[in-house]
């Protein structure tokens, strides 16, 4: 998602929004771009773990470049999330001085001509930010949970952790056995779900069935019985009913869609559980939820296409809007072509 700027105080404050979890430990890297309307507005962000930072400036600016090289920057700010320790005793001291100034270097002279980095202890209500380049510049944030930002992410579904790790603890599989167990019978609804792909009529039936399914999950309805599990693992993972899956009216359906298919995805053992997870990626792209997107590829298979190119788009930080039409008429034409009725021959 972005934001409109209008502080250096909104912005620190909304990083939960912005990222879908509470950093800590970190070095947040946001573009501000200037619009043709005059406004301002978030681009592409970065989150480095500050066990990273040292050593490895040079790579983290050089990737975070690569992300807005050919974007309308204006400016560049930097936020060190750092609870205050014995390195940061006296007035004016911040944390990671001589690190902090190597990254405003490498900024500058990769062409961000606007930079500031700021530190705060904690994104929480009351800490205090300050800027590395002007100390007497600071601010108190208001609490993180009350901010725009953060009632348009809950607004539009997306979940704001505690942690990283509580998002990618989403992604925990159910037990070996079980998932061994269902493996072949899923296998065996992948042949089936195949061989429906030719049939208009079972593809129709193959695609009400995971239209419903995925309009249960809207009201936190999750198939228990495993046969409709195996049903609908198969019907994800073909590629072609995934692609006729693809295309949903709005974001909370792709939420929707999404909690359903990590549903099915902890069943599964690869090589199922990779396209997945791919699956799962997409609709967090589409929906603007980067971190869920990368940490459900993390579990996808690197080699599969849609994967690659997901993954490649995250990198740039190429916006959900920019593909959307694209994904909707695709998803759309996979449709037609499973529910079309080949042509009879004439005698």
């Amino acid at each position: 998602m972005s934001l409109t700027l209008t502080s250096t105080t909104t912005l620190v404050a909304s990083l939960p929004a912005l990222l879908g979890f509470i950093p800590d430990d970190s070095l947040v890297l946001i573009t501000a771009l200037a619009n043709d309307d005059g406004s301002v507005t978030t681009g592409p962000l970065a989150r480095i773990d500050l066990t990273r930072l040292t050593g490895h400036v040079g790579y983290c600016v050089r990737h975070f470049n690569r992300q807005c090289s050919d974007l309308p920057v204006s400016c560049v700010t930097g936020i060190v999330v750092r609870t205050d320790d014995e390195d940061t005793t006296g007035d004016g001291v911040l944390p990671l001085r001589a690190d902090v100034d190597t990254v405003i270097t490498a900024l500058v002279d990769h062409g961000f001509t606007d930079v500031d980095l700021v530190h705060v202890p904690a994104i929480a209500e009351g800490a205090r930010w300050r800027s590395y380049r002007d100390t007497d510049r600071t601010g108190v944030l208001p609490d993180p949970a009350a901010t725009a930002a953060a009632a348009a992410a809950v607004a539009a579904g997306y979940t704001i952790a505690a942690r990283r790790d509580d998002l990618a603890a989403r992604f925990t599989p159910l037990r070996e056995p079980v998932r061994a167990r269902l493996q072949p019978l899923i296998d065996h609804a992948v042949e089936s779900a195949a061989i429906d792909e030719s049939w208009h009529l079972a593809a129709h039936v193959r695609l009400d069935r995971a239209d419903a399914a995925i309009r249960a999950a809207g009201h936190g309805e999750l198939p228990t019985d495993e046969a409709d599990v195996i049903d609908l693992a198969a019907t994800f993972a073909v590629s072609a009913f995934r692609d006729a899956l693809l295309a949903l009216p709005d974001n909370t359906a792709r939420l929707a869609a999404e909690n359903l298919v990590l549903h099915l995805w902890r069943h599964s053992c690869d090589p199922i559980a990779g396209p997945l997870a791919t699956v799962i990626a997409v609709y967090a792209y589409l929906r603007g939820d980067g971190t869920v997107a990368r940490i459900a590829l993390e579990h996808a298979d690197p080699e599969q296409p849609l994967a690659g190119l997901l993954s490649t788009m995250l990198t740039h930080a190429v916006p959900p809007s920019k593909i959307h039409s694209v994904i909707q008429n695709a998803s759309a034409d996979a449709r037609r072509t499973l529910l079309s009725e080949p042509p009879t021959d004439q005698a």
